[in-house]
C-alpha cells in the first residue's frame, strides 16, 4: 500500500507543515507516495515549501478531496501527478495578509504581497503552461475551478471517485473569500462557519 500524508485544515498549522511533510518524504525517499489535500489555504510560505518538498521528492501522487484553495493548491504545483475527486473544487488567487503599522510598513507590506504574488504565478505557470499574464488575470479574478475545468485547464491530471459521494470540505468561513461558489457559502452558513473562531489565516 502507498504511503500517504493528509492535509486537512490550514496550511501551517497542527501537522500541516512543511517540517511535518518533509519528514514524511524523508522517511520515503525514493518512493512513490501520496499526499491527500482538503484546505482552504494558509501560510504562502509553507505552502511554497511544501511544493518544493513535493518537487524534490519527485513521487508524489496528490489528490483533492474536498478543496485546495489558495496555498493549499500552490503546493500541489510540485506533484507529479495530480488528481481531484469528482465533486472538489481549486482556487486560485492574489494572497493576502493582516498588516498592523505606519504608512511605510504598509506599503512595505503591499511590496512583499507583491513578490508572494509572483511566486504563486509562476509555480501555476510552470504547472499548467499558460503564460504568466494568464494566470495573473485568474489570480486577480479569485478563480474557482470545479475538476473539468481545472483538467481542461491543466490544473489537474485526472478526475476521480466519479458516482462517489461527496467529500467534506475542510471547515471555514467561505464568505471571507469574494467569489467563493454559492455551494461553499450555502454550507458555511448552513454549518455554522459564517462569523465562527474558524481563525483567518494570513498569507505569509
Amino acid at each position: 500500500m502507498t504511503a500517504a500524508f493528509h492535509i486537512n485544515g490550514a496550511i501551517g498549522e497542527d501537522e500541516n507543515t512543511a517540517a511535518a511533510l518533509g519528514a514524511f518524504l524523508e522517511q520515503y525517499a525514493g518512493q512513490p507516495v501520496r499526499v491527500t489535500v482538503n484546505s482552504f489555504g494558509g501560510y504562502a510560505a509553507e505552502g511554497a515549501a511544501m511544493m518544493a518538498l513535493i518537487g524534490q521528492h519527485g513521487a508524489v501522487h496528490a489528490e483533492v478531496l474536498g478543496i485546495a484553495a489558495s496555498a493549499a493548491s500552490l503546493l500541489l504545483m510540485g506533484a507529479a501527478h495530480i488528481a481531484m475527486h469528482s465533486a472538489a473544487l481549486l482556487m486560485i488567487h492574489n494572497p493576502a495578509a493582516l498588516a498592523f503599522g505606519t504608512a511605510d510598513q504598509l506599503r512595505d507590506e503591499a511590496d512583499t504581497l507583491d513578490k508572494i504574488a509572483d511566486t504563486y504565478a509562476a509555480a501555476y505557470s510552470r504547472c499548467t503552461g499558460h503564460p504568466l499574464s494568464r494566470i495573473r488575470a485568474w489570480m486577480d479574478a479569485e478563480t474557482w475551478m470545479n475538476p473539468e475545468e481545472a483538467l481542461a485547464l491543466n490544473f489537474c491530471d485526472e478526475i476521480t471517485g466519479q458516482g462517489e459521494r461527496a467529500k467534506a470540505v475542510a471547515a471555514f468561513d467561505y464568505t471571507r473569500f469574494k467569489s467563493a461558489p454559492a455551494q461553499l457559502l450555502r454550507r458555511a452558513t448552513r454549518n455554522g462557519w459564517v462569523g465562527e473562531a474558524v481563525a483567518p489565516v494570513p498569507a505569509h
